[in-house]
């Protein structure tokens, strides 16, 4: 078995944030395109308690790995996944920023809510195809 390090363990740690951060991405979509208005509380939890940590915890975690292994940083896929992601965390704010101080009744606010999580969940696919076809 090889030596676990410190490397090893924030690699592990990124890749459990950015499944949780996918799978609640892709989850709130689901939930969202039921077109039930019941729901918005439990989307907002979602979003609340699991995406936002999560996309806090990714860049985070990211920083440490370059920190300790900085040739990352010579590597031209690995900067357009760092803006790809970056602008997914925006993303994902501006629609829970929607959810929260918007009135979510009106269908332009919800044509726009839609369109934030769309483009988060498309970003955060771009990224998972550039890392595995890497």
């Amino acid at each position: 078995m090889d030596n676990i390090t410190y490397y090893s363990t924030v690699k592990l740690l990124h890749i459990i944030g950015m499944s949780a951060w996918f799978g609640t991405a892709l989850a709130v979509s689901i939930i969202w395109s039921k077109k039930d208005g019941l729901d918005l509380n439990l989307i907002l939890d979602l979003i609340t308690k699991i995406e936002m940590p999560a996309s806090f915890f990714i860049p985070l975690t990211g920083v440490l790995m370059t920190i300790d292994q900085t040739y990352w940083l010579n590597i031209g896929w690995i900067q357009l996944k760092i803006v790809i992601g970056l602008l997914a965390v925006v993303f994902s704010h501006f629609s829970r920023a929607m959810l929260i101080h918007q009135d979510m009744k009106k269908d332009k606010n919800k044509q726009k809510f839609s369109f934030y999580r769309n483009i988060c969940l498309l970003m955060l696919f771009i990224i998972i195809i550039i890392v595995g076809y890497k």
